[in-house]
């Protein structure tokens, strides 16, 4: 099962994504939360102490490579298998969660 969450700034994507994923952790053993924001806050709604979550790596963009199809359409996809990618940059959190986090702004003004 795929899960997206998105929506207007306020309206309580995190804390719905956050719930839902811990939910899902407990009754099936095994969830993948991804946290696209530019400021994320999913890791402190899974249960991560802020210092944890100011130390997760965000996924670096060499990930990333492009290819071309036979008929010349240009597409990306990620340079490692999946489970490598969360197993180098996801972390653990409660209720069976592994958090991965897409990037964040490392400091006002890098804009």
């Amino acid at each position: 099962m795929r899960v997206a969450i998105a929506g207007k700034g306020g309206a309580g994507k995190t804390t719905i994504a956050g719930i839902l994923a811990r939910n899902l952790g407990r009754r099936t053993g095994n969830v993948l939360a991804m946290d696209g924001d530019s400021n994320p806050n999913l890791g402190t709604t899974l249960g991560l102490s802020r210092e944890q979550v100011e130390r997760i790596a965000t996924l670096p963009l060499d990930l990333l490579e492009q290819y071309e199809d036979l008929e010349g359409r240009k597409h990306l996809r990620l340079s490692l298998p999946i489970g490598q990618v969360v197993e180098r940059f996801g972390v653990a959190a409660p209720d069976n969660v592994r958090l991965l986090v897409m990037g964040k702004v490392d400091h006002a003004g890098v804009g």
